[in-house]
């Protein structure tokens, strides 16, 4: 059981620790050490299968036990009680670079989508977005499901070398659209 929580522990509440460490070092009149110290010596006999929010649970452990250490001070200091007022708890949200990257990264992958072939989009956004069987996609585009999976199989192709190149390798679409149109005018031949 304790080796579970210590791996919890790892995991979860960890990858939080510097974010704690910037945010302790804002408030006046404690040990940063002391403070995440203790914080991990509750944690570890804490029950924590219940935490829904490792890192909120982090940080509302760890001010309680900056509010504990203000109340038993003989002199609190007025500064460091409106340190401690003035500094907000994070919420539950990642740290902003986080949430600027992730941006960053939806912007990418909707301007690599609006390049892909149009069919190979439709295809995509039906089924990895909207959720639709290959059997809907088929009859809702009016074409085979053989053709959805492959239009489905090429545009995550083209996405993966897009992203694993790290940006959008425009030629590659261009060549496949021009490969798709040559395709097309061979089968439409009159005969």
């Amino acid at each position: 059981m304790q080796a579970d929580r210590l791996e919890w522990i790892a995991k979860h509440i960890l990858p939080h620790e510097p974010h704690l460490r910037v945010w302790l070092r804002g408030l006046s009149g404690i040990e940063v050490d002391d403070i995440v110290q203790d914080t991990y010596a509750i944690l570890i006999e804490a029950d924590v299968a219940h935490i829904q929010s490792p890192r909120a649970y982090l940080f509302t452990v760890a001010r309680n036990l900056v509010l504990q250490h203000y109340r038993r001070a003989k002199i609190i200091s007025i500064v460091a009680l409106a340190d401690f007022d003035a500094q907000s708890i994070m919420e539950d949200a990642p740290p902003v670079d986080e949430v600027v990257g992730a941006r960053q990264e939806l912007a990418r992958l909707h301007a690599t989508m609006a390049e892909l072939p149009e069919k190979c989009r439709d295809v995509l956004v039906l089924r990895r977005v909207e959720g639709w069987s290959q059997k809907q996609v088929a009859h809702h585009l009016g074409v085979s499901e053989n053709v959805v999976e492959k239009q489905l199989a090429r545009a995550l192709r083209l996405l993966g070398r897009a992203f694993g190149r790290g940006g959008p390798d425009q030629n590659e679409v261009a060549r496949s659209e021009t490969a798709q149109h040559r395709s097309i005018r061979r089968h439409h031949r009159p005969g």
